[in-house]
């Protein structure tokens, strides 16, 4: 069967979730073909901060990273990401229950919630070797719990730091640890893939193949890993940035200050620090229409008063320690936003749907498959696909003919009681149901059927 022809069918599920702050994309005369918004915009706001709300919706960001849920009353329309650290459990009962109350109490405000930071990294893997494989239990139980009590909040996988591999294991390379997640089957048990491209010293259209790998654009070594195993899910940029120079404020940092150490290359000036995060967010809304909510490391670590002056998390962030607005600040709240409408955007693909057989010998024969797969909002989408069969044969079989996001669905035909050689047209329709309005689409595909004996 010739494989290199496929049949692409694209549903767009035309439904809203929670449509907020949406503009129009102007489209002109010399734009005849305008870029579908896919992006949110996003920006941590970390715990235990007084925020003025004015700073978060001055930049116009239509969604907030946060990492407590009582923190979610204090950003009125905005949408929600909470980050919920997981470790290896001692007990798996303990942790399903754990799991399953926490969920039940966030309530309706939380949009979203991300299962873990950066497990690639011993420091944040709880003192354990970083293990992919051990990750991918821990989130397949914490999907399945999560879905079991509340399936329209979305699931995201941990935000893999960009790095290399150590010689002992300390951190393993963000392209070696996603790999082997999706060998292990984490392909299932996320609605959206988490990483953290960081752009270090580098500008976001620096080559990830470079002489620097560890660059904004290493995000797309990262798609192309899903794509080979088949998953075609939205990755969300949970946390990114540029370490704005301290000595622009008058504090003087290096590598001989214990909590600025190994982070002293990466300052770049607050100029540059503005114009890489805008850049950042212009390639992914050009580049990569499978990437979703971008979140910016951050709104206001500088304002911990209780961290030491030189610690790295302040100089990454969009407001000085005194609660001025950075450069990068305005730079972010000027900058065009594309919003998404967060609707799911679905694709149905088919083998080459045409099969030949012999009048000599009827059967019933496997004619292609057919796949499911999201590559736009997350969303739990379920498609009814039937055969159209007449009174005569051939007639075509679907197994199983419901299917979710990520299924994969056999099609058959029978050419039992086809009498007369020649080309046969064949029908299926899918058919889904989202807000009380059912869409359909129909593919067709032929069986071919000889005398030739060969074709047996």
């Amino acid at each position: 069967m010739n494989r290199s022809q496929r049949i692409r069918v694209w549903l767009f599920i035309c439904v809203c979730l929670l449509c907020l702050n949406a503009v129009p994309v102007k489209v002109t005369a010399q734009d005849p073909q305008p870029i579908e918004p896919h992006l949110g915009y996003g920006i941590h706001v970390g715990p235990n901060t007084n925020v003025n709300y004015t700073d978060v919706n001055d930049l116009r960001m239509d969604w907030v990273k946060i990492y407590e849920p009582g923190q979610a009353g204090a950003f009125g329309n905005k949408r929600i990401l909470l980050r919920h650290d997981v470790i290896w459990p001692q007990d798996w009962n303990a942790f399903k229950a754990n799991l399953a109350g926490f969920v039940a109490g966030l309530g309706s405000r939380i949009d979203a919630i991300e299962y873990g930071n950066e497990p690639n990294l011993g420091s944040e893997w709880h003192g354990r070797t970083p293990n992919a494989w051990e990750y991918v239990q821990v989130l397949r139980v914490a999907y399945q719990v999560t879905k079991s009590v509340n399936p329209n909040l979305i699931v995201v996988s941990a935000g893999l730091a960009p790095t290399v591999t150590l010689p002992n294991r300390e951190a393993i390379s963000d392209l070696e640890y996603a790999r082997e997640m999706m060998e292990n089957g984490a392909g299932q048990w996320f609605d959206a893939f988490g990483y953290h491209p960081y752009g270090y010293n580098m500008p976001p259209e620096a080559d990830p193949n470079g002489k620097q790998p560890l660059v904004f654009r290493r995000t797309e070594l990262i798609r192309k890993i899903m794509e080979e195993n088949g998953v075609y899910k939205q990755i969300w940029l949970t946390e990114f940035g540029w370490l704005r120079d301290p000595g622009e404020d008058g504090v003087g940092c290096s590598d001989a200050n214990p909590d600025f150490s190994g982070f002293a290359w990466l300052r770049v000036p607050g100029v540059t620090q503005a114009n890489y995060l805008v850049d950042a967010f212009k390639y992914a809304h050009e580049n990569w229409p499978w990437a979703g909510p971008m979140f910016v490391w951050n709104l206001n670590w500088g304002l911990m008063t209780w961290l030491p002056p030189c610690d790295h998390r302040r100089w990454f962030g969009v407001l000085t320690p005194s609660g001025a607005r950075t450069p990068a600040f305005f730079a972010l709240a000027r900058m065009p936003h594309y919003y998404s409408n967060y609707t799911p955007k679905i694709e149905v693909e088919t083998d080459d749907l045409v099969v030949k057989a012999s009048l000599a010998c009827p059967k019933r024969m496997l004619m292609g498959n057919l796949s499911v797969q999201n590559i736009g909002y997350p969303a739990n989408v379920k498609l009814d696909i039937q055969p159209v069969n007449g009174i005569d044969p051939p007639f075509v079989e679907i197994k199983p003919n419901q299917a979710k996001i990520g299924d994969k669905v056999s099609i058959y035909v029978n050419t039992e009681g086809v009498h007369t050689a020649g080309q046969y047209p064949v029908y299926i329709n899918v058919r889904y149901s989202i807000g009380g309005q059912v869409k359909s689409q129909s593919m067709q595909g032929f069986v071919i059927i000889t005398e030739n004996v060969s074709d047996c």
